[in-house]
């Protein structure tokens, strides 16, 4: 009995000394950031980065924040390359041999954390948002970015009244940003109701479970960019709400609702995006669809279907066209789930290993790199340019018609 009582006391003292060293780091004890240090730490969100001192005021590397805000988030690997290129996209490294040029600055940073909560995912108009900074007006391809960011109070409390965008930022601003983002409380799913007596708005959550969203004066409701009133949102729309750091409902993202979502749609949307993004301003619709794809489209679709889906007027898209589809994805070897959820594009319902699956199935199939499929997921214009090129579009377009 005493033998163990000892073996049991050393094992508790082992866990004790390590669960410590995994947790604390003796140089942040004065650091203003040391909560959200130590909060990240119990999360072993440093392992193998930061291991016996954090040095809090140096410099992260562009590398050390994805990889940070990657396990903060869980991000596969596939994600958290594209998160890297969309970055690299949005704002590239500098081609000098200064070792400066691989650290991050406080705009990428902002950028990293915008792009995980999807901030960064629409265009904004902000023509009547008035800086709160000095020195990122709306011009700055982050303004909006940085200005939703400080609406949900997860930037350091110091950055008042200039936010330095070019600064490089520290490792404690990095743990500061990413804790904050990691315990926003957010709430996303279908309004239900739109209760006007006492400006709330009623949501069934992803999880069928139901929530009560108190619509404040100062609350931001956005559709599709713009900002919109209370009274201009609907039943039945899609809706990504943000509360800020201090439990106040800071921002309401609505989506309109649609009633269709097939394969063939997603393609029309990747086409159009495509056309308008800023990484291909010269690319129009005939020169990405050649004289053989348009046959292959015309073989299955009629002119009438083909308008109707590049319209998107889905309604007038054959039903058979969609029937015809999944029996291919099956074929290719996706479950019948899986297929009726790309069909779909509920790629929350395949989660991550199913994404990965598909992706590396279809890409099989087209005999295309796997990342092109995450980018079209992701709707990743500019990344999606970057991989596909002509031919390897006509390619996929091809596949997907035949």
């Amino acid at each position: 009995m005493r033998k163990s009582s000892i073996v049991l006391l050393i094992a508790i003292l082992l866990f004790s000394a390590a669960a410590s060293a995994a947790t604390t780091y003796s140089d942040i004890e004065a650091n203003w950031a040391r909560d959200a240090i130590r909060s990240l730490a119990e999360l072993n969100i440093f392992d193998g980065i930061y291991t016996e001192a954090f040095q809090p005021n140096r410099s992260v590397t562009r590398e050390e924040m994805i990889e940070l805000a990657a396990r903060c988030f869980g991000l596969t690997t596939a994600e958290k390359q594209a998160l890297y290129s969309w970055l690299d996209h949005l704002m590239p490294m500098s081609n000098s041999d200064d070792v400066q040029g691989d650290y991050a600055t406080r705009a990428e940073l902002v950028a990293v954390a915008a792009k995980i909560l999807g901030l960064a995912d629409q265009s904004v108009n902000v023509e009547n948002w008035y800086p709160t900074y000095e020195d990122i007006d709306r011009d700055h391809p982050l303004f909006a970015a940085v200005e939703l960011a400080n609406k949900l109070d997860i930037l350091p409390t110091y950055v008042i009244n200039r936010f330095e965008p070019d600064r490089l930022a520290t490792r404690a601003e990095t743990a500061f940003l990413l804790n904050a983002a990691l315990h926003l409380d957010t709430v996303s799913g279908r309004i239900s109701e739109i209760h006007q007596p006492s400006n709330r708005i009623i949501v069934k959550t992803l999880d069928n479970q139901y929530r009560s969203l108190p619509i404040a004066a100062d609350t931001m409701i956005l559709s599709k960019g713009e900002t919109k009133r209370f009274d201009q949102i609907a039943s039945g729309d899609q809706l990504h709400a943000y509360y800020d750091i201090d439990g106040n409902l800071a921002l309401v993202n609505v989506e309109t609702a649609s009633n269709s979502g097939n394969l063939f749609q997603g393609l029309a949307n990747l086409l159009k995006g495509w056309q308008q993004s800023t990484a291909s301003p010269s690319l129009k619709l005939n020169d990405f669809i050649s004289e053989d794809t348009l046959d292959a489209i015309g073989q299955i679709l009629t002119p009438e279907q083909l308008m109707a889906v590049i319209s998107g007027d889905w309604s007038n898209a054959s039903e058979n066209f969609r029937g015809s589809l999944f029996g291919q994805l099956v074929e290719l070897g996706l479950a019948p789930w899986e297929a009726e959820a790309v069909l779909s594009q509920d790629w929350k319902a395949l989660g991550d290993m199913g994404m990965d699956r598909v992706a590396t199935l279809l890409s099989d199939y087209v005999g295309v790199s796997p990342e092109l499929f995450y980018a079209a997921f992701n709707q990743d214009w500019a990344k999606l340019y970057e991989y596909a090129q002509m031919e390897i579009a006509q390619r996929l377009l091809a596949a997907l018609t035949m």
